[in-house]
């Protein structure tokens, strides 16, 4: 991702222009690996042995017990429907026999009990039993499985979402992970599980990092375990783990990318005297390209070496200026310029060292830079970067 803006300042007849450039930064890890490690392996171990060719196989299966069944299923539907007809006719007379037992009760009630009777709505109804409807059962059709039900894993497909984030696939860093069952346990009327999940992060026979997750018991949902697709749950719980330790790795031990810009300050250059500032922004600005989201070390160091490069060449043409003649070539106007990149650049790859210098050479300069009421904000706010660096 890479973008930059081109902005036009008029100073002291000094023509300055500046661009501003999107990359990536990255976040320094909690526990940084040894500089020699630049690559990693990662293999996952679970206990699920179903793959999907079996589970087809079994659904296939069992879609032909079905309809071979489906003739004996139908004839004892048949047969079930006849005697519930055989015995309605039976169950009409019942019905009829009690309603005018009811009725003769009720006609030898006095004429207010029957009229008490009928507005309460208990004056005796005939209710004939509806007569029985035969539905024949469904063809079997057959349906693919639901794979979401079922606790089917690929573990090099686990192994291969794992990604440690500045780093590239290889063999110099060992990432095992080591997943077993689910646990369910049931507790007034609710339902805890727990998923014992081992990851051990090893350099050869040295272990680097050891963390265990879902090894407590956990709160997962209010129903009781027999009544819930565990499997479901179960599966859902894996990918949750692995998201959790993609997200813990990258922490500890990977560069976490930052979306982060710079903008850098360059004069017009119309008539070739500035041709060094103008061949110091070029190589910022590639330098800064190469800061991609998914850049590598080594693609990263290599920016960072080229933005050093850039570095000692303004600190070089610094060295120039005149910083009494407004009409100088190098005035004050460009050493602002070159002193604003260089903090920037400083901050932006986390030197402090040379951010200080720099700061404390702005500081000794401020009468003789004179700046402006933005420059003083611009300052500032580096200012407060510079003393956040570590």
């Amino acid at each position: 991702m890479f973008a930059c803006i081109a902005i036009s300042i008029a100073s002291f007849g000094q023509r300055a222009m500046s661009e501003k450039i999107s990359y990536f930064n990255v976040r320094t890890p909690n526990n940084p690996l040894e500089e020699s490690i630049k690559s990693y392996n990662v293999i996952v171990e679970t206990p699920y042995t179903l793959t999907v060719e079996e589970l087809n196989i079994q659904s296939l299966a069992d879609f032909e017990t079905e309809k071979a069944n489906y003739t004996t299923i139908v004839e004892e539907s048949e047969a079930e429907f006849d005697a519930h007809l055989a015995g309605h006719d039976e169950e009409v007379k019942k019905a009829e026999a009690r309603y005018d037992k009811e009725m003769k009760d009720f006609k030898s009630l006095s004429l207010l009990e029957r009229l008490t009777i009928t507005d309460q709505g208990k004056k005796p109804r005939l209710t004939v039993p509806a007569k029985p409807r035969y539905v024949k059962p469904r063809e079997p059709i057959y349906t693919k499985p639901n794979l979401d039900d079922h606790l089917i894993f690929d573990n090099q497909v686990l192994a291969d979402n794992v990604e440690l984030m500045g780093y590239e696939k290889g063999n110099d860093l060992l990432i095992l992970i080591n997943i077993t069952k689910m646990e369910f346990q049931d507790n007034g009327g609710q339902t805890f599980y727990a998923q014992p999940t081992n990851l051990k992060v090893m350099k050869g026979a040295d272990i680097i990092g050891e963390k265990k997750f879902d090894e407590e018991f956990k709160f997962l949902t209010s129903s009781n375990s027999n009544t819930i697709n565990l499997d479901r749950y179960e599966k859902s719980n894996v990918n949750k783990i692995m998201t959790s330790i993609g997200k813990y790795l990258d922490e500890e031990y990977g560069f976490i990318p930052v979306a982060s810009s710079i903008t850098i300050e360059f004069p017009k250059n119309k008539k070739r005297e500035y041709d060094v500032l103008e061949n110091a922004k070029i190589k910022a600005i590639s330098a800064y390209r190469k800061m991609k989201k998914n850049a590598s070390s080594e693609t990263r160091e290599r920016a960072i070496s080229g933005l050093i490069s850039v570095r000692n060449l303004w600190k070089s043409e610094l060295e120039k200026v005149d910083y009494k003649n407004k009409k100088a070539t190098m005035n004050k106007e460009v050493a602002k310029m070159i002193l604003f990149n260089l903090m920037r650049v400083d901050i932006s790859i986390k030197d402090k060292a040379q951010a200080e210098e720099t700061l404390e050479i702005m500081q000794d300069r401020r009468i003789d830079l004179d700046l402006n009421y933005d420059e003083k904000a611009t300052f500032t706010k580096l200012e407060e970067q510079v003393y956040k660096l570590k």
